[in-house]
């Protein structure tokens, strides 16, 4: 169903672009005659009480009154009109003009960030790490657009990982930061990170390399 603009001066130009769409385009959207004729009255309605209703010398409780009649019935007849139309006559100019927004249906996958996360540890706590993530495009502490999560993998002790199957999945953040827990027979051991964005359609390539020391 179509959004109505909440504010009146906004609404009153929707109108009569709305109206005047319509009006024009009636056959294509297949507009009943009787639909049609009820437009118009209610239209000129409007537009004959909404000058007065809005403009402080001549407005009064009657005709204020008037104004909001009027307008409830100008949004009904809309409304009923909109849900007559076909989906498959909606064209995609239709739904700008009239603000008939798609509902349901297929929708595309949300494509992943160019981006990756550039991740940092505070390893300054006792047996336990505080990472945290910045985007490598806009430099925020914040997801970028089309990422729903970042993926934290980890290596503990040895030599620094070279490829994925030298990690164990940590864990997937959502909000920065993410503080980790260790053993006490891990005290002293380096620990290396890898984080990329995820979504629902994929995973994201990687960001560089962190690491820390757990102290003891």
């Amino acid at each position: 169903m179509a959004t109505f603009p909440r504010k009146e001066s906004l609404l009153n130009n929707y109108f009569i672009v709305a109206v005047a769409y319509i009006l024009t385009n009636f056959v294509r959207l297949g507009v009943s005659v009787a639909n049609k004729a009820t437009l118009i009255t209610c239209m000129a309605t409007w537009n004959n009480i909404y000058p007065l209703a809005s403009t402080s010398a001549t407005s009064t409780t009657a005709n204020v009154k008037d104004k909001n009649i009027a307008k409830a019935a100008l949004k009904a007849i809309l409304r009923l009109i909109f849900g007559d139309i076909l989906n498959s006559v909606l064209a995609s100019t239709d739904r700008l003009t009239l603000k008939i927004p798609v509902v349901g249906g297929p929708h595309g996958a949300m494509p992943l960030p160019g981006s990756v996360p550039n991740g940092s540890v505070d390893d300054s706590f006792r047996m336990a790490h505080r990472i945290a993530y910045t985007d490598s495009v806009s430099g925020k502490r914040a997801k970028p657009y089309g990422a729903t999560g970042c993926e934290v993998w980890q290596k503990i002790g040895g030599v620094e990982p070279v490829s994925v199957g030298d990690l164990i999945q940590l864990e997937t953040m959502t909000a920065n930061p993410l503080v980790i827990s260790f053993e006490g027979t891990q005290a002293g051991l380096k620990v290396w990170y890898w984080m990329r964005w995820i979504n629902k359609s994929g995973k994201g390539n990687w960001g560089p390399t962190f690491d820390g020391t757990i102290m003891p």
